[in-house]
C-alpha cells in the first residue's frame, strides 16, 4: 500500500462537496483551522456551495469536481465537506488513474465510504476521519491531534485503544488483515458491486459505524453482510459508535445492539463494539486499507499499524 506524502505547512488541500449539500457557516471552523495549520485550501464556491434538492449539485458537477480534484497534480489531499447522500450516485463512473499517477489524501467519512474504499482498491491508504464541517469543534481535541499526527507523518506506529463495558459484543483474540469499513448502509450498498469486499483478496479487518437507523434495519444490514460473506472473510470484527439509534414505537424489534451484532457476526472471530468512530466527537481517524493488528482482551482492545507495512 502507498502512503500518501506527510502534509506540510503551504500544501494544497482541495475541499469538495460530493454528497449532501452544505452551507458555508458550516465550514468557516474548517477554514480557520486550515489556516492555523497554514494549509492551502481551494475550492470554487459555486461548486462547493452549489445546490440540487438535498445535493450538493447535480450528480455531472459532483462527479466532475470530484474527478478534477483525484487527477489534480499539485494536492496533497482532499478533504470532505460533509456525509450526508450522493456518493452512490457517482463513484462507479470515477476514473483513478490519475489518482494512481499522483495519490493525495482522501480524508472523510460517512457517505464518503465508497470513495475511501476506491483508493484503497487501487493500493493508495485513504482516512477515515472526520468531514471539513465537523473540524475542529464537532470532534474532540485528541481525535483532532491523532488525525494531525498522521497527516503529517510524525509517527511510524498508530494505536487505537478502547475499554470494555459490559453492555458491548466483546470477543477477547487476536487478528490481523487489511483495515476496511465505514458506514454500515454505504458497506451494504457495495455488495454486488466491483468494491464488494469478495473481491478482496487479503485477510480483512472489518469495522463498521451507523447513525439514525431503527434497530431492525441495522439487524438487517448487518446479516446482508453476513449473507454476502463479508464477515466469512474477515478475521475480527470492529463496531464503532451506533448514534440515535431507536425502536419502532408501535413494533419494538425487540433485541438490543449487543444482540443485533452477536448474533449477525456469527463467526467466531475477535468481535468488539465501542470502537471510538462514527458519528460522536470521538471520531478517530482510521487508515483505510493499512494492514493492521487487533488484539482483544477481557479490559479492552488495541487495534495498531506500523506506517508503510504491508
Amino acid at each position: 500500500m502507498i502512503w500518501p506524502a506527510p502534509l506540510r505547512r503551504g500544501d494544497t488541500i482541495l475541499l469538495v462537496a460530493s454528497s449532501r449539500r452544505v452551507e458555508p457557516a458550516e465550514l468557516r471552523p474548517f477554514l480557520e483551522f486550515a489556516r492555523i495549520q497554514n494549509w492551502k485550501i481551494e475550492y470554487d464556491p459555486n461548486t462547493l456551495y452549489a445546490k440540487e434538492g438535498l445535493l450538493a449539485g447535480s450528480d455531472t458537477q459532483r462527479l466532475s469536481v470530484l474527478q478534477q480534484a483525484l487527477d489534480d497534480p499539485k494536492a496533497k489531499a482532499i478533504w470532505f465537506a460533509r456525509g450526508g447522500y450522493g456518493s452512490s450516485r457517482i463513484w462507479p463512473l470515477l476514473s483513478w488513474e490519475g489518482f494512481r499517477a499522483h495519490p493525495k489524501w482522501l480524508i472523510g467519512f460517512s457517505d464518503t465510504t465508497p470513495f475511501l474504499w476506491g483508493a484503497a482498491k487501487i493500493g493508495v491508504v485513504a482516512l477515515h476521519a472526520p468531514v471539513a464541517a465537523y473540524i475542529p469543534y464537532r470532534t474532540s481535541i485528541q481525535a483532532v491531534n491523532q488525525l494531525l499526527a498522521l497527516l503529517r507523518g510524525e509517527e511510524n506506529y498508530y494505536t487505537l485503544t478502547w475499554s470494555y463495558r459490559p453492555w458491548l459484543a466483546w470477543r477477547v483474540g487476536k487478528a490481523e488483515g487489511k483495515l476496511l469499513g465505514g458506514n454500515l448502509t454505504l458497506l451494504q450498498s457495495l455488495c454486488g458491486t466491483t468494491l464488494d469486499l469478495k473481491l478482496w483478496r487479503e485477510p480483512i479487518l472489518l469495522f463498521w459505524e451507523e447513525v439514525g437507523e431503527y434497530f431492525y434495519r441495522l439487524d438487517r444490514m448487518s446479516w446482508h453482510l453476513r449473507n454476502a460473506g463479508w464477515y466469512d472473510q474477515s478475521t475480527g470484527v470492529m463496531i464503532g459508535s451506533l448514534t440515535l439509534m431507536r425502536e419502532d414505537e408501535d413494533f419494538p424489534f425487540g433485541r438490543s445492539a449487543d444482540a443485533i451484532v452477536r448474533e449477525s457476526v456469527g463467526k467466531n472471530i475477535p468481535l468488539v463494539m465501542g470502537m471510538p468512530i462514527g458519528h460522536t466527537q470521538e471520531n478517530y481517524p482510521v487508515p483505510v486499507g493499512a494492514w493492521a493488528e487487533l488484539e482483544v482482551r477481557e479490559e479492552g482492545a488495541r487495534l495498531s499499524l506500523t506506517r508503510g507495512t504491508k
